[in-house]
């Protein structure tokens, strides 16, 4: 099956040629505080990013009650006026608001927000039945990829394509908080793309920016990373998360990145085909050469400007005979040699 080109996610295209598109993961780093909330919005919009977020849950359709964790979960819970409270302030800062669902009923819930996408969490590509309930709103799927084997990959993307949802963005992504560097195993993002057919993007685990920039050079289309205002607060993805500064960095240097990668260049237009005759050599007169003179190599410089006749030529010039005088210096061409044009190869 052919994929698309790109998808809309809003406002924006999503594909090859067109710029990467940056999701700021705030999940639940808001831990329930709307205030912050509405504050990381804020800043991933000044950063620069080009959607936000969250995660979509009830504790315990997620985790069991006796979990460790459980408690820090709840506490990230959103009702729908929280939701559509967060949706408003996004909008109002010109950045794309969607979340991550765990459940129908959170699906259910995002479709009276009217978010504009859906994100499948690794945890949940291999849960087939929230797969296919999200795939069914026709909304693009951004379904993540950690911890899945290829075959697991392909039954997802298999149950999505069967609701005729083509609207589909893989994101390669390591399960691990950091990733470390030599686990990234950023060439996936092109086997993904050749065995799927499919955009690419990356989700990025790793410490600093340069896998996400290296992505970007291997052609995924989307980036997401971990987005918190204060690196400093409470809760476990905080530390790992970028701050606003970071984000506004990671960004600009995307953007750099997309400028250097440009367009595949080698042809007649490339920009620095206006140079090629004053920066190569062509034939020139070593010495004085009296008209009747054969030409021998030691008469002969290969020297810039590349007006004349190209080094590749001098076989053909060697051996003819000089059909006027030719000054030192002088540019070697074919009116000023035996017959005026070039000996048959």
């Amino acid at each position: 099956m052919t994929a698309l080109d790109f998808i809309k996610i809003g406002n924006h295209r999503v594909g090859e040629g067109n710029p990467a598109y940056v999701i700021a993961e705030i999940g639940f780093n808001h831990g329930g505080d709307m205030s912050l909330g509405i504050e990381m919005i804020k800043a991933a919009a000044r950063a620069g990013a080009d959607a936000v977020k969250f995660q979509s849950y009830k504790a315990d359709e997620l985790v069991v009650e006796s979990s460790e964790h459980f408690a820090l979960i709840k506490s990230g819970e959103l009702d729908l006026e929280q939701h559509l409270q967060l949706s408003r302030v996004a909008a109002e800062y010109n950045i794309t608001f969607f979340s991550t669902p765990y459940s129908p009923p959170m699906v259910d819930l995002l479709e009276k927000v009217d978010v504009p996408a859906y994100k499948i969490a690794s945890m949940d590509l291999t849960n087939l039945p929230l797969i296919h309930y999200v795939a069914e709103t026709q909304k693009p799927v951004l379904i993540s990829t950690g911890m899945g084997t290829i075959d697991e990959i392909a039954t997802a993307l298999e149950t999505i394509r069967q609701t005729g949802n083509q609207n589909v963005l893989l994101f390669h992504c390591i399960s691990q908080y950091p990733a470390e560097p030599q686990n990234a195993n950023l060439k996936s993002i092109t086997q993904l793309t050749e065995k799927f057919n499919t955009l690419v993007g990356y989700s990025d685990h790793v410490y600093g920016n340069a896998a996400a920039l290296a992505a970007v050079t291997l052609g995924a289309t989307a980036i997401e990373k971990h987005f918190t205002s204060d690196k400093n607060l409470a809760g476990p993805d905080h530390a790992i998360s970028a701050d606003e500064s970071e984000l506004l960095a990671l960004i600009q240097d995307i953007r750099e990145v997309e400028k250097l990668l440009g367009r595949r260049g080698v042809d007649e237009n490339r920009p620095d085909r206006i140079h090629a005759e004053a920066f190569r050599r062509s034939l020139h007169a070593r010495t004085d050469i009296p008209q009747g003179a054969v030409i021998t190599e030691q008469m002969i410089v290969t020297v810039r400007p590349g007006e004349g006749l190209p080094p590749s030529d001098i076989n053909k010039l060697l051996g003819q005979t000089a059909t006027t005088d030719i000054a030192k210096g002088q540019l070697m061409s074919w009116e000023s040699i035996d017959s005026g044009e070039p000996p048959k190869d």
